[in-house]
């Protein structure tokens, strides 16, 4: 059988995105979804990638939902998609969309924690062609029938990491054929009797390998304004798994979260224009940058090189432009 044959009988009746043909000059690329951080972006290959499963592992407090909802905000801006949220803690109010600015009218919540019933969503919306993130929040909280049904039969420690290892790959796999971003968030539990690292992931191992970009946080102290009223808190942040590209995870970077807003964008290009090169840094602090006019600029600290940025946003483009 000649292989245009084969490929004939492969394709009947598929939809073009799913036609099984030789790669030739088709450009395959791989995009991502924001953090709504331009530094977290930065140290993870551009954010989550679309078309496949991202982790984010952090205990309470520390941002998960918050940085959730600014990849729904990225999903509905940036890429003209619908977000879907699976809230099954049911934890997101009106402050939360109004804190990180999230458009309502373009995103749907589900606070639903029943395990079969989140998975057999997700996979209808995995393949809409309107859909860019779906959001899992979170992996721990879904619980499967029997265990709410306490059924003596079927109740055991392995039943939700079963249905979640048997469903996410086929999930997963509309996802890759649309473009759409799935995000899991989760935490550790304590395992003493494990070998070297006590810390596992809840609901089964399937998160470590399906997953794209994986990220853990861990809150650290408070951000303060100049009245000593809480802003934020700095968060430690390391890269865990990173497809794209490559990471060490055992490598720390720090980033300023704020409760309204989430990052604080010019201060975290600043940082990163400097780390780049795309700017001088030299002794004493003194920063020296290039103009749009061709000439130099000095300014002396990142604070007042980040002042700076924000009260010329032409030349802030101007240094965007060359990342």
């Amino acid at each position: 059988m000649k292989l245009n044959e084969v490929l004939k009988k492969l394709n009947k009746g598929k939809a073009e995105e799913d036609k099984v043909k030789i790669v030739g000059d088709e450009v395959i690329t791989r995009t991502a979804t924001s953090t709504g951080s331009p530094y977290l972006d930065y140290i993870a290959g551009g954010g989550f990638m679309n078309g496949g499963y991202n982790t984010i592992i952090a205990s309470g407090g520390v941002g998960k939902s918050s940085i959730a909802l600014l990849a729904c905000k990225y999903t509905i801006e940036k890429r003209g998609k619908v977000a879907v949220y699976f809230d099954a803690e049911n934890t997101l109010d009106d402050g939360y969309f109004t804190r990180m600015g999230v458009d309502k009218n373009s995103i749907i919540r589900r606070p639903i924690r029943n395990l079969e019933t989140m998975l057999d969503e997700a996979e209808l919306f995995a393949q809409s062609e309107d859909v860019g993130l779906i959001i899992l929040d979170s992996i721990p909280i879904f619980t499967a029938a029997a265990i709410e049904a306490k059924s003596a039969g079927e109740n055991s420690i392995g039943n939700e990491a079963k249905r979640f290892t048997q469903r996410m790959p086929i999930i997963e796999g509309y996802a890759s054929r649309r473009d759409v971003c799935i995000i899991g968030l989760t935490s550790y539990k304590l395992n003493p009797g494990a070998m070297g690292d006590p810390r596992v992931l809840q609901r089964g191992e399937w998160q470590k390998t399906m997953s794209n970009t994986t990220i853990d946080m861990t809150k650290k102290e408070l951000l303060l304004d100049e009245d000593k009223d809480i802003i934020g808190h700095k968060i430690d942040v390391r890269v865990k798994k990173l497809k794209s590209g490559s990471y060490d995870p055992s490598k720390v970077f720090t980033v300023n979260f704020y409760n309204y807003g989430g990052f604080n964008i010019i201060d975290e290009y600043a940082q990163i224009f400097c780390e780049k090169g795309i700017v001088d840094v030299g002794g004493a602090g003194w920063i020296t940058l290039l103009m749009s006019s061709g000439e130099e600029k000095k300014v002396q600290g990142t604070d007042n090189f980040a002042k700076y940025l924000k009260e010329n946003p032409i030349e802030f483009e101007f240094l965007k432009d060359q990342l």
